[in-house]
């Protein structure tokens, strides 16, 4: 083994202890059957309210889900800033708001 395999081995050990941005990201998609007992008109007001915490966080851009290089994923740390993150988490609980609203039909 040369320097330079080392020298990987080494950086891509260090990069996989910090929490990969992948593990991240799969961990804000979460199920929306969690949603399913909570009465229709509270759901929706707890998702507009989700919602407009993501706004605030991000100041009115939304959320945007980063651009990871195929591959790097696991490897790469979670480098979203500290809002990114919290609307990250949000915006999994809106999608999950939103699929339960959308299959039990609720007005919203």
């Amino acid at each position: 083994m040369t320097k330079r395999h080392l020298q990987v081995i080494m950086l891509t050990a260090l990069l996989t202890g910090c929490g990969n941005i992948q593990g991240q990201l799969d961990s804000e998609k979460i199920s929306s059957l969690r949603y399913d007992t909570v009465e229709c008109p509270a759901l929706v007001a707890q998702r507009n309210q989700a919602a407009a915490e993501i706004s605030r966080l991000t100041n009115g851009a939304g959320y945007q889900e980063p651009n990871v290089i195929t591959g790097l994923g696991p490897v790469l740390p979670d480098y979203r800033t500290a809002n990114q993150k919290k609307a990250g988490a949000l915006q999994g609980q809106v999608d999950s708001m939103g699929r339960s609203i959308d299959r039990r039909k609720c007005a919203g």
